[in-house]
């Protein structure tokens, strides 16, 4: 179980177990940690009073055994020797000569050992595996005549130890138990208020009952706390009705907002027909009289000219240079109205395809033109082809008509990765734009160049960007003045 598993298990018990688990987790461990110190101050004086008696017994045996080793009686300081057996915790004895080789040694009876040959150097005390082991230098008149060795068991501290464990076991079981009921009583003053505190959160939530008070039981903490509860929950039962006024009234706003909108959405519809109607009358009622301006003028030039001067003449020309002006506006306003009402019809389009027409129609209108057009193959899209149709007939033909006055005129279409989808680009190499002027690219009637520079109405590019907002997606272009212009554009 990793470290998250463990706190989610923790966060699942409730408030007064966790008391009591910390209580009783802090006193064991309390005791623990004195029980292992005293355990070890034990120990340390097992060790030294071991040490204190192996140096007296080794004195002791050195002391009788100096006129054996001075005359080389090992059977004298054998005997020496064995007056270890009256200690039953001593399991061998050995004397060494000057040069340290082993001169007499005892063992305990049901000892079997080999004792080190020749005698240790160290003379300080060693406790390993379960033993004690002690070297002396035996003296004679101040010059060392051998060495005395015993090792002892440590049974004693075996024993002690294992009374030390049960004496230590029983006070943890005694402190944990009193340990546990002292938490049980104490957690009725702690955390008795918390946890009525918490099911009077969780009876408000799910009764959304905000007239439920928390009595406070003392003017500690804990009673701050409780007080302040309630002073929350006041809040929240006036922010409540508050809440539920406020509601009925944006309910009562939203029926009279809904009742507007039906008013100005049957508005609405009857002004889009009055405006398809007064499209159709333009388109019929306006067209007649441009046409027979455009007539008459033509028969005068024809017919009449003879009877006019110079200046008559070049009169009747801007009049019909005029009337057929005002006709293409006249058109161009009809497309952008029908752009406008049309709503479009979602199927899978070749945009390729679609491109490769227009450019071929567009040299057909002027074969004198040599434009170098590159379009992307296998450009499909979700929309309207009769609305994307038009679009790329704007784009692509305001791309022919600004390079005009380029001898190596380029016109790219293509679409490169921006996240999710796609954006498509027609980019140029002709007049191009100024950036300043952005901001009316888009808007109808607002041109960038005369009449005179390049022929247009300045319907087209509005009539583009309807047609893609109605797609769902955004145009937007870059330009340079003489270094071309890129119109950006995707589709939803």
């Amino acid at each position: 179980m990793n470290g998250t598993a463990q706190a989610q298990l923790f966060g699942r018990i409730p408030l007064r177990w966790k008391a009591v688990a910390i209580m009783l987790g802090v006193a064991g461990i309390s005791l623990l940690l004195v029980g292992t110190g005293l355990m070890l101050r034990e120990r340390a004086a097992f060790e030294r009073n071991m040490e204190r008696k192996l140096t007296l017994l080794a004195d002791v045996i050195g002391l009788n055994s100096t006129a054996a080793l001075a005359f080389d009686d090992r059977a004298a300081a054998t005997e020496t020797l064995a007056a270890l057996r009256s200690d039953e915790h001593v399991v061998a004895g050995a004397l060494y000569d000057a040069e340290g080789r082993l001169f007499a040694r005892y063992l305990r009876a049901d000892v079997e050992r080999a004792l080190p040959d020749p005698a240790p150097r160290a003379e300080a005390p060693r406790f390993s595996d379960g033993q004690a082991a002690l070297v002396r230098t035996i003296n004679l008149r101040g010059e060392p005549i051998g060495k005395v060795y015993l090792a002892a068991d440590t049974a004693e501290w075996n024993q002690a130890v294992w009374s030390y464990v049960g004496i230590v076991a029983a006070l943890f079981i005694a402190v944990l138990t009193l340990g546990l009921f002292a938490s049980i009583w104490l957690q009725r003053f702690i955390t008795g208020p918390i946890i009525d505190l918490a099911q009077l959160m969780r009876r408000v939530g799910q009764e959304r009952d905000y007239t439920l008070r928390a009595v406070a039981r003392s003017d500690d903490e804990l009673g701050i706390l409780v007080r302040g509860f309630n002073d929350m929950l006041d809040e929240i039962g006036k922010s409540r009705t508050e809440l539920e006024r406020a509601r009925d009234e944006l309910h009562q706003l939203n029926e009279q907002l809904e009742q507007r909108v039906l008013e100005r959405t049957a508005q609405l519809e009857a002004a889009n027909k009055e405006l398809e109607a007064f499209s159709y009358s333009v388109s019929h009622d306006l067209r007649a009289p441009l046409r027979a301006i455009d007539g008459f003028s033509r028969v005068l030039l024809d017919e009449h000219s003879a009877a006019l001067n110079a200046d008559g003449r070049d009169c009747l020309e801007r009049v019909r240079r005029g009337a057929q002006r005002m006709g293409v506006l006249i058109d161009d306003l009809l497309k952008l109205a029908r752009v406008t009402r049309t709503e479009p019809h979602h199927e899978d389009v070749d945009l390729s395809a679609l491109a490769a027409d227009v450019v071929e129609a567009l040299g057909k209108q002027d074969p004198s033109r040599t434009v170098r057009f590159a379009i992307a193959p296998g450009l499909r899209v979700q929309g309207d082809a009769r609305l994307l149709r038009i679009a790329l007939e704007n784009l692509l033909g305001n791309a022919w008509k600004f390079t005009g006055q380029r001898p190596d005129a380029r016109v790219e279409l293509g679409a490169k990765p921006d996240g999710s989808a796609p954006v498509y680009f027609v980019r140029d190499n002709g007049a191009g734009f100024d950036m300043a002027y952005i901001a009316n690219l888009f808007a109808p009637f607002q041109r960038l160049h005369t009449v005179d520079e390049f022929p247009g109405t300045g319907i087209g590019l509005a009539t583009v960007q309807r047609i893609i907002h109605k797609h769902g997606g955004r145009i937007w272009a870059e330009g340079a003045v003489d270094r071309g212009a890129a119109f950006y554009f995707t589709l939803a």
